[in-house]
């Protein structure tokens, strides 16, 4: 294979029963100029069998079984971008899918718009078996037209409250900023990819295209869902938040529309340990009622920026 102009990482951990849609689904790709590299961190189900039947495809380069469990995704994000030949990387998670049309139409935009680190597509959910589910995350938070979104503007006004690019297989970036973003990413377990994007995004341009071309699958087995029901995602949250507001230099106003705007949505989770949040991350989930009715107005009055 000729230096291809994208790399395709696979990371791969017990997603056994949607892997070969998620690989065929690459390979059926209608963009021309790209390889595959396919990792498994030492799956206990077939993920390993099924990666290695498609060593002798021409587009895969690489098929990587780990000997032990690495314990964190982002260390096969780091292998994988690290064997790619690629100027343009896709992190496409192995229980996701997409349309054939994705990654033509990022690097449409990605190659007009040379100064851009990244590009995100929009995601249709679907479930175990592939059927979309009936909702969306784009429809009350996202922009409604396509853009190119200038970098700090972008993270002020949609990377602060909630991760606006919640799923690592609806983006491409650019290897060469890749190398410019810290590992302090790699510390947090269940959130790390929002601070990933938001140094991504810190970086350069922001390009999105308003299509449903990644397929974002929800099933039982997700990390994501233990996180959720422990509040460990409410710790991992605090601390990326802590980073952005002193990123992006939140004045005091705003720090106090962010302090009410997650202790509101800490009280109304099913999170058991609320006491000890709001105790070790007081900044963040101790929000007072003045805070609570200051972000209310601001999010009507779009004072502050801070915005969904």
């Amino acid at each position: 294979m000729q230096q291809p102009l994208v790399s395709v990482v696979i990371p791969g951990y017990n997603h056994a029963p949607y892997l070969r849609e998620r690989i065929d689904s690459v390979l059926a790709q209608d963009y021309p100029d790209f390889e595959v590299i396919l990792l498994d961190d030492r799956s206990p189900d077939n993920s390993a069998e099924i990666m290695l039947g498609y060593r002798e495809h021409p587009r895969v380069s690489h098929v990587v079984i780990n000997e032990r469990n690495s314990g964190n995704t982002f260390l096969q994000w780091e292998k994988g971008i690290s064997m790619a030949q690629g100027e343009y990387i896709w992190i496409a998670e192995s229980d996701d899918t997409a349309r054939p049309q994705f990654l033509s139409r990022m690097m449409e935009k990605l190659l007009a718009v040379p100064e851009a680190s990244l590009a995100f597509s929009r995601s249709t959910m679907i479930g175990p078996d592939s059927r979309p589910l009936g909702y969306s995350w784009d429809e009350t938070w996202r922009y409604k037209a396509p853009g190119v979104y200038d970098s700090r503007d972008f993270c002020l006004r949609r990377m602060v409250f909630k991760d606006l690019i919640y799923n690592a297989s609806m983006v491409v970036f650019r290897k060469a900023f890749y190398r410019k973003v810290t590992t302090r990413y790699q510390a947090f377990r269940h959130c790390g990819d929002w601070l990933f994007w938001f140094e991504m995004c810190m970086l350069g341009k922001v390009c999105e295209v308003p299509e449903e071309l990644n397929g974002f699958r929800q099933h039982p087995d997700k990390v994501s869902n233990d996180a959720r029901s422990s509040g460990k995602d409410f710790e991992e949250m605090a601390g990326i938040q802590r980073i952005m507001a002193e990123t992006l230099s939140l004045s005091a106003y705003q720090r106090r529309c962010l302090r009410g705007r997650q202790t509101k949505r800490l009280m109304k989770s099913a999170v058991a340990d609320k006491e000890r949040l709001t105790a070790e991350y007081p900044d963040i989930y101790g929000g007072t009622l003045l805070d609570k009715a200051l972000y209310t107005v601001d999010k009507m009055m779009n004072l502050s920026r801070l915005q969904r």
